[in-house]
């Protein structure tokens, strides 16, 4: 049963649309962790908090300066001097009642090493720093608990997105294109049994009932007469064709047989029942197969099936002061992989056993011309066989503890959209080795392509920042509570500016063409202009970028803790000088 109340249903009933209650139930039990809280974080936050994010920590040592309001929204000037978390997290918290906002100010460095256990009691982390010893120490805590990392950073006109999680498990993935899960080469007993019912014998029925029968019925007996001709089912374009060219003459004769029968029939009068069947040949008739990305499932090593494993080992439950809170025993409000597997193993054994090599069938049918009445008879004659297959289902898993009926013939109505997403790891990823020479052709060669050279220039950036403690272009670090009386940090005269540009030139080049030359890639293909792009820069976040990459990213998070929808799997570069958003396919 939903937890949605009617007050929260009304407020939230737009996304309700797009996740459903149980996603909404599951968004409002996570918790979330923002590691810096400038202007990209603070817009993130916004986008997680006004749909109902459960709660959210925000951790972040520095203080508001002149330079947060420039670009950060939810700071004020009466903020000035103010731990830049508490201010934030105040403002943020007055957005949605039901949102419980917290804020640490402390730096990420001491939390790192006097409580790295912190991290584990959070359904996701944001960081939106460039610090990459920082990340991976981070990656390092949360991985083996698949707690997702999004890091999200924005500098100047350049926005940087990164998933970070070993593996993801997705039950509803939303595919674009769903087909009508019909199954005309194998169709239900019960829509079998209907289909051979005096009131839809098409050649016996008068115009005006004839005009009522529903379509997928007219293309299945279509499909009998091509299969008793031919011998096998129309599964190829040229098979399709010649069945939709049976049933558009079949509704010219069968209106001839009606006349012929003495009925008076208008001139203008159609069988559009005929003409929809005909429409749908293509997208009706198909053979039924299992999804590549399911089979990949079915295959994996981990699904098998066992009635009686534990959905997860004690040893590796996060300690009970970092656990989250449940509000409902269902395993699927808090999926783990080690879940997940459990669900996918019964799911195969199903489609072994009982399904005879298919999957649980959905249950649902595309509208169509027809009497209520007729309509609702084949429909429930697929509802029926859904709702064997979801009994069947859950008999097979009864052991798991908390597992409601609800959640079961979820699982039956996704199980041909199962996912399991890898992700690169980060250590891999910035580990600096070689490029392999199937990547080399991102390399842009012309203008309009320029996504991989500024995710070099951010590596190159981080590298900078790794040595000197502060972005390219910028007098101090921008976590650094010194910033709070700096004029300097603060904007300074453009003089003292473009001095510092040019003094960081050189060091930033030798540190991008370090790490163009460890990953393989010619130091000439970044050219001087994007070094003097990114020191010009000096860190700043612009809001509109931070306000774009918040929203993108806050997208991600929502996907990643209600394992709906398939999120973004590469690094995403989003360039604000061309309005253009690039994957980085590597």
């Amino acid at each position: 049963m939903s937890l949605i109340t009617p007050s929260r249903e009304q407020r939230y009933d737009r996304q309700l649309r797009l996740w459903g209650d149980r996603g909404q139930e599951i968004l409002g039990d996570t918790s979330v962790c923002l590691l810096g809280a400038g202007a990209v974080g603070s817009e993130l936050l916004k986008n997680l908090v006004l749909p109902g994010i459960g709660s959210f920590t925000i951790v972040d040592d520095a203080l508001v300066t002149r330079k947060d309001l420039g670009s950060n929204f939810f700071v004020t000037s009466s903020d000035l001097g103010k731990p830049r978390a508490q201010a934030v997290a105040e403002l943020l918290s007055e957005l949605n009642t039901d949102v419980r906002g917290n804020f640490i100010v402390e730096s990420l460095d001491n939390l790192l090493e006097n409580d790295p256990d912190f991290f584990l009691g959070f359904g996701a982390i944001v960081y939106t720093d460039i610090r990459e010893n920082q990340l991976l120490r981070i990656s390092r805590i949360v991985s083996p608990a698949h707690i997702p990392i999004v890091v999200c950073i924005s500098v100047g006109f350049i926005g940087f997105l990164r998933v970070s999680v070993p593996e993801h498990a997705i039950i509803e993935s939303h595919p674009d294109a769903i087909k009508p899960d019909l199954r005309l080469d194998n169709p239900p007993e019960a829509f079998v049994r209907l289909v051979n019912e005096p009131e839809n014998d098409i050649e016996a029925l008068p115009a005006s009932e004839l005009v009522q029968v529903p379509w997928l019925i007219i293309i299945y007996k279509f499909i009998l007469r091509f299969r008793q001709e031919k011998g096998h089912f129309p599964a190829s374009y040229a098979d399709k064709q010649e069945v939709r060219k049976l049933i558009t003459s079949a509704a010219d004769s069968m209106l001839e047989k009606c006349r012929s029968r003495g009925e008076t029939i208008e001139p203008l009068f159609e069988l559009t029942n005929f003409q929809e069947a005909a429409r749908a040949v293509n997208t009706a008739i198909s053979e039924t197969k299992i999804p590549p990305e399911v089979t990949q499932i079915f295959d994996d090593c981990r699904c098998v099936w066992s009635n009686t494993c534990v959905l997860r080992s004690p040893s590796k439950c996060p300690p009970a002061k970092h656990r989250k809170s449940e509000k409902t025993q269902s395993p699927l409000m808090n999926l783990s992989m080690a879940t997940f597997w459990k669900l996918a193993s019964a799911v195969k054994e199903y489609t072994l056993n009982e399904g005879h090599g298919c999957l649980p069938i959905r249950g649902d049918l595309p509208d169509m011309s027809s009497s209520s009445s007729r309509y609702l008879k084949l429909l429930s004659a697929y509802r029926e066989s859904a709702e064997v297959a979801v009994e069947q289902l859950s008999s097979r898993l009864s052991h798991l503890s908390g597992l409601r009926l609800e959640d079961v013939r979820l699982l039956a109505r996704n199980a041909a959209y199962l996912r399991v997403i890898k992700f690169r790891s980060l250590e891999e990823e910035l580990k600096l080795s070689p490029a392999r020479s199937d990547d080399l052709h991102l390399i842009p060669t012309h203008e309009c392509n320029d996504a991989i050279l500024w995710y070099f220039m951010l590596r190159g950036a981080a590298s900078f920042f790794a040595e000197h403690g502060r972005w390219p272009g910028s007098l101090c670090g921008t976590s650094s509570p010194a910033t709070a009386s700096g004029a300097g940090a603060d904007g300074g005269d453009s003089q003292l500016f473009s001095q510092i540009v040019e003094l960081d030139l050189p060091n930033l080049r030798n540190h991008v063409n370090r790490v163009l030359t460890a990953s393989g890639v010619a130091v000439n293909r970044v050219c001087d202009d994007f070094v003097h792009e990114m020191c010009r820069f000096g860190g700043s976040e612009v809001h509109s970028i931070a306000a774009f990459m918040g929203g993108i990213a806050a997208q991600e998070v929502i996907k990643l803790v209600t394992h709906q929808f398939v999120p973004v799997c590469q690094p995403l570069i989003y360039n604000g000088i061309t309005q253009q958003t690039d994957l980085l396919e590597f």
